[in-house]
């Protein structure tokens, strides 16, 4: 039997910062080797994932697929592990819709041991505080697979991603020893930003399906509304009453992300869908409705209202 082909994309991209870190770099000394910001690492998948079996926040195990050499010495070695999660994934097959899945690339180890974070763009510097730099990063490649069926990575699939943190080092003998930094770095503990919004629209205008947060349910999302919150830094999975429907998303310290719930084709049980919107989407849409009813809310002391200007 011959089937419709298309290509799909699946994401990949980085997971944001738990902290923002600032710091005053002094001059390295002539015997330093510094693995910088910015230096390319090719990793590649060790497991194999599919859209049908993922859901947000399961582990993703990745292989550093070549050394990593800075004045010629070794910093991380080929074969070194690295892990990841899923960050969203959903199913194929339903009405003829094509499966997704986005996953995260985190971090690995140094030869020494050290924890070394990674992202999937190259440069994210700055004070970017929207899912602008989360979208920023995206990677895209295309995968064939038949119409209406589930997104899947295979084993040993390449992926170029960077490293998100400066790594100082002094050779003692022939033993690679870290350098602390002269100047310790300030640590960014600001709240993320979450607007959670509903487009106002007559299809299922009735329905109220549930919002929720790490397993707290936050609202019924009413039709045409909008909530806030603000959130530590660190990961979070936002979700429907179907955990599979979410995403678990590194939150970066100030950034903001907006999450668009609607209906899904054919539902009429009040689940709903969601989506990481864009932010310049999300800031107009928002603009347009109006802050839940009181009487939706769940969570009265973790919703708020936070008015775009």
């Amino acid at each position: 039997m011959n089937h419709h082909i298309r290509r799909v994309p699946v994401v990949i991209f980085a997971s944001c910062l738990h902290k923002s870190v600032k710091s005053v770099k002094s001059a390295p000394s002539e015997d330093e080797i510094i693995l910088g910001q910015g230096t390319p690492l090719m990793v590649v998948t060790a497991q194999e994932i599919t859209s049908k079996q993922a859901k947000p926040n399961d582990p993703v195990n990745f292989t550093v697929n070549e050394d990593v050499i800075v004045n010629g010495q070794v910093i991380v070695r080929k074969g070194t592990a690295a892990v990841g999660s899923v960050v969203t994934a959903q199913k194929g097959g339903y009405m003829g819709n094509s499966g997704k899945l986005a996953i995260a690339v985190e971090s690995t180890t140094t030869i020494d041991g050290q924890p070394l974070k990674l992202r999937a763009a190259k440069g994210l510097e700055g004070n970017d505080k929207t899912t602008s730099v989360a979208f920023a990063s995206f990677i895209s490649p295309l995968f064939l697979f038949k119409r209406g069926g589930d997104a899947k990575i295979t084993t040993g699939m390449p992926i170029t991603v960077y490293i998100a943190e400066e790594k100082r080092f002094r050779l003692e003998g022939s033993t690679l020893v870290a350098v602390a930094p002269e100047t310790p770095p300030v640590v960014s503990n600001e709240d993320a930003v979450v607007y959670i919004y509903r487009p106002k629209s007559w299809i299922g205008r009735g329905l109220e399906p549930s919002v929720f947060i790490d397993a707290t349910e936050l609202a019924r999302m009413d039709n045409g509304r909008y909530f806030a919150l603000r959130m530590k830094p660190g990961k979070h999975i936002v979700h429907m009453t179907d955990e599979k429907k979410g995403y678990a998303i590194d939150m970066g310290p100030g950034q903001t992300y907006f999450f668009r719930i609607g209906l899904e084709a054919g539902t009429w049980k009040g689940q709903g869908k969601i989506l990481l919107d864009e932010p310049e989407r999300g800031i107009k849409e928002v603009k347009k409705i109006k802050f839940i009813g009181k009487d939706k809310i769940k969570a009265p002391t973790v919703v708020i209202d936070i008015p775009l200007k």
